[in-house]
């Protein structure tokens, strides 16, 4: 065991110095045949380095704006060595983690919390089970007072979930119910929670992990999912609804997740009567196991969910590691492994927000967790500290040339942007977004009235 152990470190370090071959999957290296509609990979050999050379490149592409400042007085002279003070606000990218109802009652963890993530998931004070465990005795104090505290820093919720296809995930009392009394609770529930918490949240998780489990289906018909995407939609039109799923991107061997199944689903979804105008979206949970990443596999599926130009969201990211391994190796693999997934799924840009499951310890993080009982990092921390800081413009200082002009390459997001007369040290301040729409020819102007 040891031997295999000292193996198994040994290509881990090789694959993370780049001294050996890794393989890069070519993005239009997927196709569909009339016989089985599958993501079809084709291998070449890339180095680490190269490897990464294309994740940034791709992120220099999907998640950055070149933008061109032009410095002039009112009478439209070129301000010749105007400084520029470039700051970002936001990010269109959103850091996210899961939370759970242990948040309420801890100012440390708050604080942690809201320094930290721009999104969140609530890990079961949303469900159906946590709100109503028994018929007709709802409480949403929990999911209340989490939102509440979500609205006041800056967060934004999903709705984790409406409703789960899973039959070990429904109350005993809700097992029991004949068909026609099921379908009437669950429009009960889908009514409760949705008009509760309408226009307040980025999302709902509608029917959650519908292609390994058909509770609802085999009791409601075949197409009951999208019968209560529809109610949701009703009730709450202008929030995107999305699909929740485990393994689409993990595993290559369930047949149940495969990306084509689940766009299958999807558009079966919206092809219901009334469904066409529903906005929908992606939701990934991306659970991945004690072996090394498959990362040609995700990036293929990512390439190939990307193509629908659906938002898509890694719902619930965390990396398990082998319990029989020593805690310190344990914990390097972990990183490593982390960080691979990590980096590839930030560089398609179809990829709106990671939420990381979960963060602190408090909330009895089993698999993954960035800090230890008193909120101090642990080596997960560190890297996602380290990323959350390299995937951000930060506060940019530039000077324009003798016709007034700078150029500088920042990621999406909204900016405040202030320049400086060289002279006379007057100012002009402007807010404005950024991204490959919203800054024509990607040509800033900036006028001094110095």
């Amino acid at each position: 065991m040891k031997t295999l152990i000292n193996f198994f470190l040994l290509i881990c370090f090789l694959l993370a110095s780049g001294d050996i071959t890794r393989a890069l999957i070519n993005e239009d290296s997927y196709a569909t045949t009339k016989e089985e509609n599958t993501v079809k990979t084709l291998f070449s050999p890339y180095t680490k380095q190269e490897w990464r050379s294309y994740q940034q490149k791709k992120i220099n592409e999907g998640r950055k704006t070149q933008l061109n400042f032009i410095i002039t007085y009112p009478n439209k002279t070129a301000v010749k060595g105007a400084k520029l003070y470039i700051k970002q606000l936001t990010s269109d990218f959103h850091w996210g983690c899961g939370m759970t109802h242990r948040i309420l009652n801890n100012l440390a963890y708050k604080k942690w919390f809201a320094s930290k993530f721009t999104a969140a998931d609530f890990h079961n004070e949303l469900k159906w089970y946590y709100t109503e465990p028994k018929p007709g005795q709802e409480n949403y104090s929990d999911p209340d007072a989490m939102l509440k505290f979500a609205d006041e820093h800056g967060i934004i919720v999903r709705g984790h979930t409406v409703l789960w296809d899973d039959v070990k995930y429904q109350q005993k009392w809700v097992r029991k119910l004949p068909p026609e009394k099921l379908l009437q609770a669950a429009n009960k529930r889908v009514d409760s929670v949705v008009k509760r918490y309408k226009g307040r949240l980025v999302g709902w998780d509608v029917m959650n992990e519908n292609l390994h489990h058909n509770f609802y289906e085999k009791r409601l018909g075949k197409n009951a999912s999208a019968l209560f995407y529809n109610r949701v939609h009703n009730i709450d039109p202008h929030t995107t609804l999305y699909m929740n799923e485990f393994n689409t991107t993990e595993n290559v061997n369930d047949k149940w997740a495969r990306p084509e199944k689940y766009l299958r689903r999807l558009n079966k979804i919206r092809a219901y009567p009334g469904n066409s105008d529903i906005k929908m979206g992606i939701g990934l949970q991306c659970h991945y196991g004690a072996e090394p990443i498959d990362l040609h596999y995700v990036r293929n599926v990512l390439t190939l969910l990307s193509q629908t130009g659906l938002p898509i969201w890694l719902t619930e990211l965390d990396v398990k590691m082998d319990p029989g391994l020593d805690n310190k190796t344990r914990s390097e693999l972990q990183v490593i492994y982390l960080e691979e997934i990590l980096r590839e799924s930030f560089c398609h840009a179809s990829v709106k927000a990671i939420i990381i499951w979960t963060g602190a310890s408090i909330d009895g993080c089993d698999v993954m967790c960035m800090t230890n009982e008193k909120l101090e990092n642990t080596r997960v921390g560190d890297l996602i500290d380290r990323l959350m800081e390299e995937w951000k413009t930060g506060n940019t200082e530039v000077v324009s040339d003798s016709k007034g002009m700078s150029r500088v390459l920042v990621f999406n997001g909204q900016y405040e942007v202030t320049a400086v007369d060289p002279v006379t040290n007057v100012s002009s301040s402007v807010t404005f977004k950024v991204d490959k729409v919203s800054v024509p020819d990607n040509i800033v102007h900036l006028q001094i009235l110095g």
